[in-house]
């Protein structure tokens, strides 16, 4: 069967019927854009490596989608744009919870390490270890958190672009704008954050 075109007009009335606790609206849902949030989730979870060891895509995905549903019985949203913006931001929550959890200092990520001896072998007791850099980690966290902060137009460019990996076209196209202006919004995203993680971006 061909997937439904994930337009606006089919949004709304998804939205509209899942409010009424239309079951098939949720699934209808889901089916039409989840590849485009398991994309999202994929490239947002690649800048936690304590997340990627103890949870893959799947796992942030079916969590962020329980958000993602509870969210919109409550959020307005009047588009598509909307849509993925909120989704967005859903994602980026999770994961910085997530990486919290994990990597805290009472969470797994921080006190056990998975060792698998060869066939015969005595297992070895596990033992304490961070499988990545902590002020890493904390760069990662702060530039999720910066980009939810951002002003609501530079936000939106910029979660489609280094998120979701949408050119700029596409962007202008969807907002009705020319290049340039996602161009410039680009860039005043992408300073904002620099300023708020202090010149230095994760893995420089």
């Amino acid at each position: 069967m061909a997937e439904t075109p994930f337009q606006t007009v089919h949004l709304l009335d998804w939205l509209s019927r899942l409010r009424q606790g239309d079951r098939a609206a949720r699934d209808e849902l889901l089916r039409s854009c989840g590849d485009r949030l398991e994309q999202i989730a994929r490239r947002m979870i690649r800048g936690y490596p304590t997340v990627r060891r103890w949870a893959d895509t799947a796992d942030v995905l079916q969590n962020a989608t329980l958000r993602l549903l509870r969210a919109l019985e409550q959020v307005p949203v009047a588009d598509t744009r909307a849509f993925y913006s909120l989704a967005t931001a859903v994602i980026r929550r999770e994961l910085i919870d997530l990486a919290r959890h994990f990597q805290g200092p009472h969470g797994i990520g921080a006190n056990h390490a998975s060792h698998h001896p060869p066939d015969g072998e005595h297992a070895v007791p596990d033992v304490a270890v961070r499988d990545t850099d902590p002020a890493v980690l904390d760069q990662w966290t702060a530039l999720h958190e910066a980009a939810e902060n951002l002003p609501v137009e530079e936000r939106e460019v910029f979660g489609l672009i280094f998120y979701h990996g949408w050119p700029h076209e596409q962007i202008a196209e969807l907002f009705g704008v020319d290049v340039r202006t996602v161009r410039r919004r680009w860039r005043a995203a992408c300073l904002a954050i620099h300023r708020a993680l202090g010149g230095v971006f994760p893995g420089e």
